[in-house]
Order: structure tokens, then C-alpha cells, then sequence
């Protein structure tokens, strides 16, 4: 008889395509500006009230996450991608070179992602590409420790030994054999690696060095709630509960993965 899915997996899950939905319907559009509507609060033809700048808070959180989430994605791919390829390279090196790789890996483990981005933007400015850099310094060790450790198990497996005898080459056996039992470990961990993207969008946009001036995200949204968390604080609750909500939702998500592997 087939399993039916717990409760706890359907919910977050759920929330997960929901919201995905309803944002990625709002990614092109742009909430009107009307000044005299700046600050008002939540009623019943706009359920969470507007802005500063007079827009209808609802869509521009949706437009918003889709604008972060799209990031995080992409960085979740990226990451999960490099991290497969420097795992599996790492354990197929030479003894003596992967002494140095691992200090080098262990350097990169211990250098805060946060420390970094705040660094890079200070050079070139904020922008996508300092948040793919610093959240790339910050995922792609983590995960290639995970995958050296997996191919390390792998390449002790019968059949990789007789396709080794057979004459099978590294690259071979990294896409033949490697790659396809490396992406169930990757498809494990992606949600966890999706929500810290998300917390670290919104983290650096939030203090200016994430996304560019005038993009809205999750951050530049907090940042502008926390200007009026007085007189309209309906602005950062907007925008951080679906935040909190959907990073919780992912965590419970890759927590059942993880029991299910």
C-alpha cells in the first residue's frame, strides 16, 4: 500500500507552492505609486495596507520574494552543482594534494560568508553578484565536504571498483557513477541550502549590500519596515512573516528528506 504523505510535509509544502505561485504571477508587475496612499493600513480590498511609497503592500512582497527566491534558487543550483564536482575531484585526487585542499576547504568553512559580502560590496558595490560570491564561499564548502565524504563511501563500492578495472577513466566514473548518486544527496540538502540563501539575501539587502538600490527584495523591504515600525508597523510584518514562514518551511521540509534517506 502507498504512503500517504504526513501532515507535517504536506503543510510546509504547501505554503511552498502557494507562495511561489502568487509571487512568481506578480515578478513583471509593478504596484502603482500613489503618495496619498503612503503608510495606510491594512483593510479589506488591500489586505496588508501600503507602503511608503503608496503601493499595494501585498503585491510588492509577492514581487519582492519572487525577486529573492529566483536568487536563491539560482544559488541553490550553482552551489549544489560546484559543490558535486569539487567533492568528487577532491576524493579522486592524489593523497598528497588533498592534504592541501582539505586545510584550504577547512580555511573556507571558517570564513564568515557575511564578513566577505560586506567586504566584496565595499569594493564593487552592492549587487547580485556580491551576493552570489559570498553566499557561494559560504554554501560550496559545506556541501563539498558532504560530497567528498559521500564519494569517498562510493568509490569503495564494488561496481566502481570492476568499472575501474575494466578501464573506466575518472571522468567516466564521475558521470556514470558518481553524478547521478551525488544529485540524491544534493536534492537532500537543497532545501537547506534554498533557506540559507534566503536569510542571507535578506540579510545583507537589509543592510545595503545585497541587492541594488531600487530593487526590491525580502531585505530592502525589512529595511524599509524598520523605518516606521512606530507609526506603520504593518510594513516589516508584511514582509518578515512570509519570510519566516517560508524559511521554516523549508527547514521542515529538508528535515524530512533527511529522515527519509
Amino acid at each position: 500500500m502507498k504512503k500517504s504523505w504526513p501532515f507535517s510535509s504536506v503543510l510546509p509544502l504547501s505554503w511552498l507552492l502557494l507562495w511561489g505561485a502568487a509571487s512568481l504571477s506578480l515578478l513583471w508587475s509593478d504596484p502603482s505609486h500613489v503618495l496619498e496612499r503612503s503608510l495606510r493600513g491594512p483593510d479589506l480590498l488591500h489586505l496588508m495596507g501600503f507602503d511608503a511609497f503608496g503601493r499595494n503592500l501585498l503585491a510588492t512582497v509577492l514581487r519582492a520574494s519572487a525577486v529573492s527566491c529566483l536568487f536563491a534558487i539560482t544559488a541553490t543550483i550553482v552551489s549544489c552543482a560546484a559543490g558535486i564536482t569539487a567533492g568528487a575531484l577532491l576524493a579522486m585526487s592524489p593523497k598528497w594534494a588533498r592534504f592541501f585542499l582539505l586545510r584550504t576547504l577547512e580555511l573556507l568553512l571558517a570564513f564568515p560568508s557575511l564578513l566577505l559580502a560586506l567586504a566584496i560590496a565595499a569594493v564593487s558595490g552592492p549587487g547580485w553578484g556580491t551576493l552570489m560570491v559570498a553566499l557561494m564561499i559560504g554554501s560550496v564548502p559545506a556541501f563539498t565536504r558532504l560530497s567528498y565524504a559521500r564519494t569517498l563511501e562510493l568509490l569503495s563500492e564494488e561496481y566502481i571498483l570492476a568499472a575501474r578495472g575494466l578501464g573506466a577513466g575518472p571522468l567516466r566514473i564521475f558521470l556514470r557513477h558518481l553524478a547521478p548518486a551525488l544529485l540524491s544527496l544534493c536534492s537532500i540538502k537543497a532545501p537547506n541550502l534554498f533557506a540559507h540563501a534566503l536569510m542571507a539575501e535578506a540579510t545583507l539587502s537589509f543592510i545595503g549590500a545585497g541587492a541594488p538600490a531600487g530593487r526590491d527584495s525580502w531585505g530592502t523591504l525589512l529595511a524599509q519596515g524598520k523605518d516606521y515600525l512606530v507609526e506603520a508597523p504593518h510594513i516589516a510584518f508584511g514582509a518578515g512573516v512570509p519570510l519566516v514562514l517560508t524559511v521554516l518551511a523549508l527547514q521542515l521540509l529538508s528535515e524530512k528528506l533527511s529522515r527519509k534517506r
